[in-house]
This record gives C-alpha cells, structure tokens and sequence, in this order.
C-alpha cells in the first residue's frame, strides 16, 4: 500500500509538472536557468557555499546573465538556520554590452518535518546595487516537500514573494514564483534538481525551465 501510495504522489506531481508547460502563454517569455552549486560543511552548525550559474531569456534566443555566489550559514538549532551571501551579476545588454551588478542578502530559514511532509519558510532581505541606484527586497518563500526516509526522490513545490521596501507601499509584491520541482539524491556527495518555475510580473510573466547539480563535502 505504501508504494502504491508513493508512485501516486509521484504520478500526481508528473501530472502538475506538465499542466504547468501546457499552460503557457504567448505574451510571456521562457527561460531556462542552470546552476552548479558546492557547499562544505566545516562542523554540525557551520557550513560554506557557493554556487554558478547561467540564464537565458527571450525563449532561451539570448543570454540573460552569468551568476557568481558565495555565503555561509549557520545553524543553531535543527529547525533554526541563518544564512549570508554575496552575489555578482554579470548581465547582457544586447549588442555584446554588459553590466556589473552586485548583491548582499540575509536570510533565516525555519523547517519542521511531520512523517513524509517537511515543511520550511524562509525570509530573506536583500539589497542590489546597480550603477549607483539600489534596490531593496523581502522575500518570503514557503516550500512543501516530499521527504520519505527512505528513497532519492523528494518532490516539491515552493511559493515565492518579492516585496519592496523602497517605497511606503510596503506590501506591494514586485514578482511571485510559483516552483514545482523534484530533487533527487544522485550519490552520497551529488544532487539534482530539476523544476519549474512561474513568474509573475506586472511587466511579463516568465515561464523557467531549470536544472541544480549540487555537490557537497
């Protein structure tokens, strides 16, 4: 029973994945992200990380950006955990231009696992710096996830908001992601997540195909 009950969630998942491709729309831009991320855990609380990665835009016809990360977390308790992280933008202006932007964030993530759900929201405030003009962010993401104590495949499904906190419209959410996505447990040190993500944007919508190959030590 157990297992028929597994390839059902499984099933069902496969089942919203491509309703999400199948409802694509013509006004809307497909991209495609790709990044590889390394984290080492120096003890049971500290850990450092870092990560690359690549975007396209303009259904994958042209080069968003190239990605550069590196942070650390802390974790204080099991449910509790801190992190910090700098992040550099490098991204196409078209006709072979390119800009700089850098970022810094903070964030504190809380998770709690009841039998095969696990549950975590995360906050994190961010400031982008962009040719002398910045911009700042809260974002909030809650994410759902399939955790079995046994197996390699934990499907999820995360909702993301973008708050900003540069003008007195302080609930005024500049984008929203919603991000279904399986994560699976390639060998004991490397991962993979592969999702899809939906964002919406007063400007455009973006409909995101993406692969995460993680390696940890």
């Amino acid at each position: 029973m157990s297992r028929i009950m597994l390839h059902t969630k499984i099933w069902l998942f496969v089942l919203l994945f491509g309703m999400s491709f199948s409802a694509w729309a013509q006004s809307d831009d497909f991209n495609t992200w790709t990044k590889f991320k390394v984290n080492h855990k120096i003890d049971s609380r500290f850990s450092v990380s870092g990560d690359l990665e690549l975007r396209m835009k303009d259904d994958v016809s042209r080069l968003d950006r190239w990605g550069l990360t590196a942070g650390g977390s802390y974790r204080p308790y099991s449910f509790l955990n801190f992190g910090v992280g700098y992040e550099a933008h490098l991204l196409s202006l078209g006709d072979s231009d390119w800009k700089l932007r850098h970022r810094y964030h903070i964030s504190a993530t809380v998770s709690f696992r009841y039998q095969w759900l696990k549950v975590s929201l995360r906050e994190r405030f961010q400031q982008t710096f962009d040719r002398g003009d910045f911009g700042t962010h809260l974002r909030s993401r809650l994410k759902l996830s399939y955790a079995p104590t046994k197996g390699i495949v934990s499907p999820y499904f995360s909702v993301e908001i973008y708050q900003s906190l540069d003008d007195t419209s302080f609930w005024r959410a500049d984008r929203m992601r919603y991000r279904p996505g399986v994560e699976i447990a390639l060998a004991k040190c490397w991962s993979l997540d592969a999702f899809y993500c939906y964002q919406y944007a007063s400007s455009q919508g973006r409909h995101i195909a993406g692969i995460e190959v993680g390696y940890s030590f």
